[in-house]
């Protein structure tokens, strides 16, 4: 077991972190989770050694291990002037004092498992996002760590280079212990075996993933993992902000990997959606997935209009193409009213989600 005691730290007089331990069995896999700025990177780079802590404690385990710790950061930080393979070779001939062509097979087979074997004389600007995150990956691995610490390694990654970075985590979580960090729930789900979550610079509850993440203890981690799963937007007039609605379902769509042209039909059953609701007042807009389904619903809840606002008879003529419209985006319309609120709920056609 590898243990991290009371660790805290400040900057500016700013308490950052505050009294966290944590220890990690062999072979686990820990996943911390947070909002931003909530201490989980500062965290990583307290137990890397990076950061200074007012007040820590290391187990004699993690003392022996201090100076096997890898840790993959969020910006890959390659060395822009070398190539791929003098990127992986460089600390084991310099630190390790490898010979090079030692270092260079080593380097070659890692490169091999993260798929990379043949970009060796690419340098990073010459790679995508996720080719250099595999690298850099690769690169903490020839050093052959105890534990990887790994910083948002999926984050700002298309959906074909989340992927690829996905295949190189699950072969690797195989043979060495990980602490990661990442919003990224889906891979959070399938990869950890404990997830850790972390609230104003402490941690907040800790378990299972399939109990954090499916049916957490704390209102603060059950809030965290709704706006994760969820999309919230309020509109509370007619001129809101449609472009900036419109990039965060965009964003939303992306986060899950869907059709290429998901996004635009998510867009257009908001759109007709609120053609038909009247917008005079407050009205919460939720856009939701599914877990392991492709299946995305829309919900709209406002104050009780008095009359069923997706009743044929009740739409204007003008937004009657709209409700057309709707009804075939849509596998299931529903429309209710509850202590004094109306709520509209849509499941949006699975296939459409699913187009390129």
């Amino acid at each position: 077991m590898i243990e991290f005691l009371h660790i805290s730290k400040s900057f500016q007089g700013k308490e950052i972190l505050h009294d966290v331990s944590l220890s990690v069995e062999e072979g686990q896999t820990v996943c911390i989770i947070g909002a931003s700025g909530c201490g989980k990177t500062t965290l990583l780079r307290c137990i890397a050694g990076l950061e200074s802590n007012h007040r820590s404690q290391l187990s004699a385990v993690s003392c022996q291990l201090k100076a096997k710790i890898g840790m993959v950061f969020q910006k890959f930080n390659l060395f822009e002037n070398m190539n791929v393979l003098d990127n992986l070779t460089f600390a084991p001939i310099h630190v390790l004092n490898m010979k090079k062509e030692d270092a260079e097979r080593l380097a070659m087979e890692h490169l091999k498992m993260v798929g990379m074997s043949e970009r060796v004389a690419y340098y990073p600007n010459q790679l995508s996002s996720g080719q250099q995150q595999r690298v850099a990956i690769a690169r903490c691995l020839v050093m052959k760590p105890e534990l990887l610490l790994l910083d948002e390694p999926l984050s700002s990654l298309d959906p074909i280079s989340r992927s690829e970075v996905m295949d190189v985590l699950r072969i690797i979580k195989k043979d060495i212990t990980m602490i990661m960090v990442s919003h990224d729930l889906d891979a959070v789900a399938e990869l950890a075996d404990r997830v850790i979550f972390v609230n104003n610079g402490s941690i907040c509850e800790e378990g299972k993933p399939e109990q954090i993440l499916s049916l957490p203890l704390k209102e603060e981690t059950r809030h965290f993992i709704n706006s994760r799963k969820n999309l919230f937007y309020t509109i509370k007039s007619h001129d809101f902000d449609r472009p900036e609605l419109n990039a965060r379902i965009e964003h939303y769509c992306n986060r899950f990997g869907l059709g290429g042209q998901a996004h635009r039909f998510v867009q257009l059953a908001v759109e007709e959606s609120l053609n038909i609701i009247p917008l005079d007042n407050k009205v919460e807009l939720v856009l939701s997935k599914k877990n392991d389904e492709v299946r995305m619903s829309l919900d709209l809840t406002f104050d009780d209009t008095g009359h069923d606002c997706l009743n044929e008879e009740n739409v204007s003529e003008e937004n009657f193409l709209s409700l057309n419209i709707l009804q075939g985006l849509c596998d299931i319309i529903e429309e209710k009213v509850e202590k004094d609120m109306r709520h509209i709920h849509l499941e949006l056609n699975q296939e459409r989600l699913l187009l390129r």
